[in-house]
């Protein structure tokens, strides 16, 4: 069930011995699509190092933190649906011309580029548009506080599924991992798809 305004998300305790560990969000993304196929009924329990999901969910220091959190999905031109956790993000060299940002997690290489975004919410934060090279610098700066939206020249939107076809091939990114370069973008998100467990 997706988690709704104002009401708990998660819950403390201690962490079993026995949970997976990834240690990436990509690691994270195949383990969960593995466990699922096997059982798609019961949400696994995993955890993980390192990545911007951990970034997003925090970590408390004496007890374990138990989360329902969404699953996503991206496909390509390539028609192959390919999981992940925290983001989808799409743009050329230097994000010139038109980039996508889809924001499960909160953060991006330490970046705040979703900073309305809840990881079991349901909905994906999206972000699509195309700066010139002055205001690319300056919304890079300020993404480091979640302070570059609004903005004029970008589109956001909170949605379920979302689409978009790019003018020229871009370079998608599905939790930091090259997926190839695609004009046509689809990505849709799964609630309550596992137990993230730090």
């Amino acid at each position: 069930m997706v988690i709704e305004r104002a009401a708990q998300w998660g819950h403390a305790g201690s962490r079993p011995n026995d949970i997976p560990v990834a240690e990436s969000d990509a690691e994270l993304a195949a383990l969960v699509s593995e466990l699922r196929a096997v059982d798609p009924f019961s949400p696994p329990a995993l955890s993980v190092a390192a990545g911007d999901l951990l970034h997003t969910l925090g970590r408390t220091p004496e007890d374990a933190l138990a989360s329902r959190v969404e699953q996503g999905w991206v496909q390509t031109d390539r028609g192959e649906e390919i999981p992940f956790v925290a983001h989808v993000v799409a743009h050329r060299w230097g994000w010139r011309n038109e980039a996508a940002a889809v924001m499960n997690a909160a953060w991006f290489r330490g970046l705040y580029l979703g900073p309305r975004a809840h990881l079991n919410d349901g909905l994906l934060d999206v972000t699509v548009g195309r700066l010139p090279l002055r205001q690319r610098v300056e919304a890079h700066r300020r993404a480091a506080t979640g302070t570059h939206l609004p903005h004029p020249m970008l589109h956001t939107e909170r949605v379920p599924r979302w689409e978009h076809r790019f003018d020229r091939p871009t370079r998608v990114y599905a939790d930091g991992e090259n997926i190839g370069r695609t004009r046509s973008l689809i990505v849709r998100v799964q609630a309550d798809a596992y137990w993230a467990v730090l």
